[in-house]
C-alpha cells in the first residue's frame, strides 16, 4: 500500500486515561450492534478530517466525534504505582491526518492496517492538551450499508482511480518456479501480518497458496496480497455480510465452488478459483486493467463491474480495495518476494 504522509494532529500525553465499558464486543451484544448502540446513545458528530477534528476540539459544543480511517499504530505502557496499562491507538484518517486515543484493553483484536470506525469522547478537563479517549470501535466493513433514499443521486465515479494506481502491475498469471526458501519467506510474511497464527499454520497456508496458484494459473503475490486485505490472514475471520475465512467466501460463492469456506484449505482453493476466473474473464484487456477489473469483479461482483461498463464500480469500499490490494501487489513484486 502507498504511504500517505502523516501529520500529527494530536499528541498523546503520559497519562493514564482509559475508556469506559463501551468497547468492541460489549457483552450480550456483537460488535456492530454495540458500537451502532454507542453511536445512539452519545450522538457523535461526523469528523471527516483534520481540519474539523480540529474545530470540533477547539469549540465547546462537541463533546464525541466519530472518525473513520486505517489504524496506524498500537502502544502499551505501565504507569503509576500498581503498573497500570496504558493503550494508545494511532489512526490515520483519509486526508492523512495522524489521531492519537487513548484505549481501554478492549482495542486488543486491533492490527495495524484494519479500517475501522471510532467513537471518541474529547477530554478538555483536567488535562494541558485535548485528549481523545476511545469509546467503541468497530471494523467498517462490519457496518451496514445505508441505502442510498429514493430518488438520490447516485455516488459520481471516482474518474482517477485509475490514474493513482500503479501503471505497471505484474502480469496476474502464475510465476513458473519459486526459490528454494520462498515458504519460509512467506511464512515471515504471514506471520509479520498475524503473529496469532502458529508456525504450522502459517506454514500451511503458505503451502496451499503455492499449490492452488500454480494450480489455476494465478500470480501467488496477487493472492497474498488479496489475502492480506480480505482477512489479515484470520481464518477465523467473518464480516457483518457473512464472508467467511482467509479469502472472505460468501456462503453463495462458496457453495458455487462446491467448497467449505470454513476449511482453510478450501476456502483458499475456492478463493483462488474464483480470483481465477474473474481475471478469465477479462484476458484481452491489457495487463494493468485485467488485474484491477479482477479485483473489482472479486470485491464487488461480477454484476457490479459490468454495470458500471467494465470498469472500476463508482464504491467507495471497492475503489479502496482496489487500489490496497494492487498495489501490496506491486510493492511485493518490487521487493523482489520469491
Amino acid at each position: 500500500m502507498t504511504a500517505r504522509p502523516a501529520h500529527a494532529l494530536l499528541v498523546a500525553p503520559a497519562m493514564l486515561v482509559m475508556a469506559g465499558a463501551l468497547g468492541y464486543g460489549e457483552p450480550g451484544m456483537d460488535g456492530c450492534a454495540s458500537y451502532l448502540a454507542a453511536r445512539q446513545r452519545l450522538a457523535p458528530v461526523a469528523i471527516p478530517s483534520r481540519e474539523a477534528l480540529r474545530t470540533a476540539v477547539g469549540g465547546a459544543e462537541t463533546s464525541t466525534v466519530e472518525l473513520i480511517g486505517d489504524v496506524s499504530g498500537m502502544a502499551s505502557s505501565s504507569v503509576g504505582s500498581e503498573g497500570e496499562v496504558e493503550r494508545t491507538v494511532m489512526m490515520t484518517l483519509d486526508d492523512g491526518s495522524s489521531v492519537a486515543m487513548h484505549a481501554a484493553a478492549s482495542v486488543e483484536p486491533l492490527r495495524v492496517g484494519d479500517r475501522i470506525a471510532a467513537i471518541a469522547s474529547i477530554q478538555r478537563q483536567g488535562s494541558p492538551t485535548n485528549d481523545l479517549v476511545l469509546e467503541a470501535w468497530v471494523r467498517e466493513w462490519d457496518l451496514p450499508r445505508e441505502e442510498p433514499a429514493e430518488g438520490a443521486p447516485e455516488e459520481a465515479e471516482d474518474t482517477a482511480i485509475e490514474q493513482e494506481l500503479p501503471q505497471q502491475l505484474p502480469r496476474p498469471a502464475a510465476v513458473a518456479t519459486c526459490r528454494v526458501d520462498a515458504i519460509d519467506v512467506w511464512r515471515r510474511w504471514v506471520l509479520k501480518h498475524n503473529p496469532r497464527l502458529s508456525r504450522q499454520q502459517a506454514t500451511n497456508i503458505v503451502r496451499w497458496v503455492l499449490h492452488y496458484a500454480q494450480e489455476y494459473n494465478v500470480n501467488h503475490k496477487l493472492v497474498f496480497a488479496l489475502i492480506k486485505w480480505e482477512s489479515w490472514f484470520d481464518p477465523g475471520c467473518v464480516s457483518h455480510a457473512g464472508a467467511m475465512g482467509l479469502m472472505q467466501l460468501m456462503p453463495g460463492t462458496a457453495r458455487s465452488l462446491g467448497v467449505s469456506p470454513r476449511n482453510v484449505q478450501q476456502n483458499i482453493e475456492g478463493g483462488v478459483r474464483y480470483l481465477a476466473e474473474q481475471l478469465a474473464a477479462y484476458r484481452d484487456l491489457p495487463n494493468y486493467q485485467r488485474v484491477i477489473l479482477a479485483l473489482a469483479c472479486y470485491n464487488a461482483g461480477p454484476n457490479a463491474v459490468e454495470a458500471a461498463g467494465h470498469r472500476v464500480p463508482a464504491i467507495a469500499e471497492t475503489q479502496r480495495y482496489v487500489r490496497k490490494v494492487s498495489s501490496t501487489f506491486y510493492e511485493l513484486h518490487q521487493a523482489g518476494m520469491p
